[in-house]
C-alpha cells in the first residue's frame, strides 16, 4: 500500500476473531444490491493469507426470540411473511420502513437472521474474552477523530462497535465521499489504541472490488500487516483490473466543505453550544440483553452513537 502500516495498537494478545463460514458467505452473496460481495471480500482476505492470522468462528443464525429482544413481534412476523412471498408492494411495508433502498425481497428474513446471528456471535466472543477484536464484515447495515475524544470522555466505554461501511470510498456508486482505505485505516487505528474490546462491522459498499480492497486493507491494519500492492491471483482476480493493485486513488472531485461550517458542526457535536451532555439516553425498554452483558442504546441527533455493556459500549 501507499504507506507502511505499523501494528495496530489494540493491546491484543489474542488473535482477532473472524466470523466466517461458507454457508454464511453464500447467504450474504444472495443480497441483490451487492451480489457476491461477501465472497469477493473473503477471497481477497484469503489471497493475502490474513485468515491464517485470525481465529475463524462459525456464526450462529439468530432465532426469532433473539431478534425479538430488539424488534417487535409484529415487525418480525411481517418481515417473515413478505420474505416468504417476495412481496415488495405489501401495503403495510411502508409502516415498517421497507421499500425503496430497503426492499422486502424473497429470503430477506433468513438473510437478516444470518447477519444478526453473526454479529451476536462476534459480540459473544468479546464478552467471553475469546478476543479483543471481532470482525464481521457482512454485518453493520445501518454512522470522526475531531469528536471521538469528547465522546470517549463522555461515555467512558468499556467496548466499541465500529461500523466501517465502504460507500464512503472514492468510486462508490453512492458518490457520498472521496475517501481511501488509508484514511479509514487511520480512524480504525485511532480507536484500536483505546485497547478496548472492539466489534468490527462492515455496512455499505456498492463498488464490489473497492469494498473488498478496503475491508482487506483494514483487516491488515488490525493485524499490523503491510500488504503487497499487487493483488494476488485468486478467484475474483479479474475484477480488480485494469491496474490489479490494492490502492484506491481519490478522484479529482473538489472539496466544497467550508472550514467555518465544519467548525460549527464540531462545536455543536461537542456540546459547546450548551452545557448539557451531547447525547440522549434511550429508555430501558430498548436495552438489548446478551449473555454476559447488556447493550443499552444512546442517541445523538437521531443516530445511535453509543451503547452500554457492563459499563459503556461505543458505536462509531
Amino acid at each position: 500500500m501507499e504507506e507502511p502500516e505499523e501494528p495496530a495498537d489494540s493491546g491484543q494478545s489474542l488473535p482477532p476473531v473472524y466470523i466466517y463460514s461458507p454457508e454464511y458467505v453464500s447467504m450474504c452473496d444472495s443480497l441483490a444490491k451487492v451480489p457476491k460481495r461477501a465472497s469477493m471480500v473473503h477471497s481477497l482476505i484469503e489471497a493475502y493469507a490474513l485468515h491464517k492470522k485470525m481465529r475463524i468462528v462459525k456464526p450462529k443464525v439468530a432465532s426469532m426470540e433473539e431478534m425479538a429482544t430488539f424488534h417487535t413481534d409484529a415487525y418480525l412476523q411481517h418481515l417473515q411473511k413478505v420474505s416468504q412471498e417476495g412481496d415488495d408492494d405489501h401495503p403495510d411495508s411502508i409502516e415498517y420502513g421497507l421499500g425503496y433502498d430497503c426492499p422486502a425481497t424473497e429470503g430477506i428474513f433468513d438473510y437478516a437472521a444470518a447477519v444478526g446471528g453473526a454479529t451476536i456471535t462476534a459480540a459473544q466472543c468479546l464478552i467471553d474474552g475469546m478476543c479483543k477484536v471481532a470482525i464481521n464484515w457482512s454485518g453493520g447495515w445501518h454512522h470522526a477523530k475531531n469528536v471521538l475524544k469528547e465522546v470517549y470522555q463522555a461515555f467512558n466505554p468499556k467496548a466499541v462497535v465500529l461500523q466501517l461501511g465502504a460507500d464512503t470510498i472514492a468510486g462508490d456508486p453512492m458518490c457520498s465521499f472521496n475517501m481511501t482505505p488509508v484514511g479509514i485505516g487511520k480512524c480504525l487505528k485511532y480507536i484500536l489504541q483505546w485497547q478496548l474490546a472492539t466489534l468490527i462491522l462492515g455496512g455499505g459498499g456498492y463498488n464490489l472490488a473497492n469494498t473488498a480492497r478496503c475491508w482487506t486493507y483494514l483487516t491488515g491494519v488490525i493485524l499490523g500487516k503491510t500488504l503487497s500492492s499487487e493483488i494476488p491471483d485468486h478467484e475474483f482476480f479479474t475484477a480488480y483490473g485494469p491496474d490489479y493493485v490494492l490502492e484506491i486513488t481519490p478522484s479529482c472531485r473538489p472539496d466544497r466543505n467550508e472550514p467555518h461550517r465544519i467548525q460549527q458542526i464540531l462545536n455543536y457535536i461537542k456540546g459547546e453550544h450548551h452545557s448539557s451532555r451531547p447525547a440522549l439516553l434511550v429508555p430501558p425498554s430498548l436495552w438489548w440483553p446478551i449473555s454476559g452483558g447488556i447493550l443499552k442504546y444512546h442517541l445523538s441527533f437521531g443516530l445511535i452513537v453509543s451503547l452500554t455493556w457492563k459499563g459503556n459500549l461505543f458505536l462509531a
